[in-house]
């Protein structure tokens, strides 16, 4: 990995850190103790002034001697002297009231500030952080207090004789008092309750952004030299060596191939747990695609020795719109899976119309294998991510257990829903129904390019600073018969545009030091407006960043590690002189 992309994604794991903290820190409890301090305190001095007021000096030097208590608590706190002020708080309060009810009795109705100090617990104090021993201590603290304020005040003869009118006027004040605390600590309950929760919403969401840009540039960094390797490897299976030679390519390919499955898996189940994998439908040819995704297989099932038997309704021969890659992930990883757990028998992909109407197809797929079968109790599991059914043959099967996790949420967003019919020794079914929308609009068929449909006569000019990349590109493009230029950033590729201009189409990369492909096509377009660029990539593209390559004036893009067929199809449907308009 780049260094430079190192240092800053050390710092974002640094930063993502910073939001794991314990919750008792996003509570910001300690700070709670120190306001519920200073409101005592003040509420103090308030009484004291009153009680002064009316003529009650010992219980207004009681409560002198209480908010001079409070600072020194407070300071001590400061200090680091005293580790639990919430409790000596609470002690403090309690015991004043203890006092009053000496000097006062129940008549001035002191013992009505429990209330509010009973609901202040939650808010002081972090019940899910805090051990039940420690906040049982806390209840128990006022419980008694109270207690002994109630027999204090009913049993011994108060210490200081007051009047009638002094006793109404404080309870009244009191009464008044009580019930505003108990309602401020409600709200303030409320408060910082839905303050933590957004809080801790709003610092999950950017543990996973960051998570997910992380990942994102791990994946580019995974997949730009795995474009090297596999692209390397097609060039030298094209070449005629010897069968030992083309062995251990096979072996070299399947590898790249399953390491290249696995960065894929993990980026998109990145993806689906922060909710950015987006459907992208287009018009497809359901038999066609059905067909194609079963090819590749075929040599494989017969390597192992097992049937790969494809049954599709000839009326599925129709035009629909569908995200033909994610329908194709779909059925690649079931039939994947079907080829690990599956050592004798056959293994059937089918698909049927079930029902057509002129808006809509709804078709029922399945692939149905002989294989080992799943018992009733994994099949409760088999969808959890990072999760496999271990059996005999597990220590052969490897994978990241993500297969199935994505198939779910990609059909959840297609409006599907993946189910299982399966019994332990007896071979598995997976079946899902998806309804989709026909198209009836004209299609555009491209005619061949060049004599055998590649790129004769063409001219492209490829722009990109990875020599292996550059050199496997190239050797494809010239391969399929196309003149290439090369250049290593975008500032080159302008220079080379300045002296000639007659290309067909342009590959551009993305990421390139001196100037980026972001920074060369706004001045491409700018001066040659007529000629297709193509974005090329190693990046994971979704939906909003396809939409900002758009809006950058790409004409489309071309992911790395790219097969080569694939690049010569998006070439020859962005060259818009061989393409013509054609009804269905």
């Amino acid at each position: 990995m780049n260094p430079e992309n190192i240092d800053k994604y050390h710092k974002e794991a640094k930063n993502a850190n910073k939001h794991l903290n314990p919750l008792f820190d996003l509570k910001e409890v300690p700070k709670r103790a120190y306001q519920l301090g200073v409101s005592a305190l003040f509420l103090g001095v308030g009484l004291a002034i009153y009680d002064s007021y009316i003529g009650m000096y010992v219980s207004s030097f009681l409560l002198g001697c209480f908010c001079f208590a409070i600072m020194m608590f407070m300071y001590l706190k400061h200090n680091g002297d005293i580790k639990n002020l919430t409790l000596s708080i609470i002690c403090l309060v309690c015991g004043m009231l203890i006092c009053s009810a000496l000097l006062e009795g129940l008549n001035s109705e002191q013992y009505l500030y429990y209330f509010p100090i009973l609901i202040a617990v939650p808010v002081i104090v972090n019940l899910k952080q805090t051990s039940y021993r420690q906040t049982g201590s806390y209840i128990a603290v006022i419980l008694f207090s109270f207690t002994a304020t109630i027999l204090i005040g009913h049993y011994v003869n108060h210490q200081e004789g007051y009047t009638y009118e002094q006793i109404v006027r404080l309870a009244f004040v009191n009464r008044i008092l009580a019930i505003c605390s108990t309602i401020i600590f409600a709200l303030a309950y409320i408060f910082f309750e839905e303050k933590y929760i957004h809080e801790l919403t709003e610092q999950s969401k950017q543990v996973v952004e960051s998570r997910t840009r992380f990942l994102a540039t791990m994946g580019h960094e995974l997949r730009t030299p795995l474009n090297g390797i596999i692209g390397v490897i097609n060039l030298m299976k094209q070449e005629h060596g010897s069968k030992e030679q083309q062995d251990y390519l096979q072996v070299l390919k399947y590898c790249s191939d399953q390491m290249l499955q696995q960065v894929n898996n993990i980026l998109d189940f990145n993806k689906i747990e922060a909710d950015k994998l987006e459907i992208q439908p287009v018009s497809l040819n359901l038999m066609q695609l059905l067909l194609n995704v079963s090819m590749p297989f075929i040599a494989l099932f017969k390597e192992k020795g097992l049937e790969l038997k494809v049954d599709v309704d000839p009326a599925l021969d129709i035009l629909v719109m569908a995200d033909d890659v994610r329908l194709v992930q779909i059925l690649n990883n079931l039939l994947s899976n079907a080829l690990k757990f599956t050592e004798t028998g056959y293994v059937k992909l089918k698909a049927e119309l079930e029902n057509d109407d002129e808006k809509n197809a709804t078709v029922d797929f399945s692939i149905e294998d002989t294989g080992v079968g799943i018992d009733s109790d994994d099949q409760k599991l088999i969808f959890d991510g990072f999760w496999r059914v271990f059996g005999e043959n597990a220590k052969r099967v490897n994978g990241t257990g993500l297969g199935l996790t994505i198939a779910v949420r990609i059909l959840k967003l297609m409006g599907g829903e993946l189910k299982l019919v399966s019994e332990k020794g007896k071979g598995s079914t997976f079946s899902f129904k998806l309804k989709l929308e026909h198209n009836n609009q004209r299609q555009l068929s491209s005619v061949k390019v060049g004599p055998e449909g590649n790129l004769s006569g063409i001219n492209i000019l490829l722009a990109e600073d990875n020599p292996i990349n550059m050199m496997v590109a190239e050797k494809v493009l010239t391969g399929f018969e196309a003149k290439v230029t090369g250049a290593n950033n975008g500032k080159e590729a302008l220079d080379v545009l300045e002296k000639n201009h007659d290309f067909d189409v342009i590959l551009l990369d993305l990421e390139m030091p001196v100037m980026n492909g972001y920074q060369a096509i706004f001045e491409m377009k700018k001066k040659y407006p007529n000629i297709p660029v193509l974005a090329f990539t190693a990046s994971l593209v979704d939906q909003d960043m396809l939409l900002d390559l758009y809006a950058s004036g790409f004409s489309d893009c071309i992911l790395k590690p790219f097969q080569p067929l694939q690049m010569l199809s998006l070439i020859k449907k962005h060259i818009v002189n061989f393409i013509l308009p054609v009804s269905i």
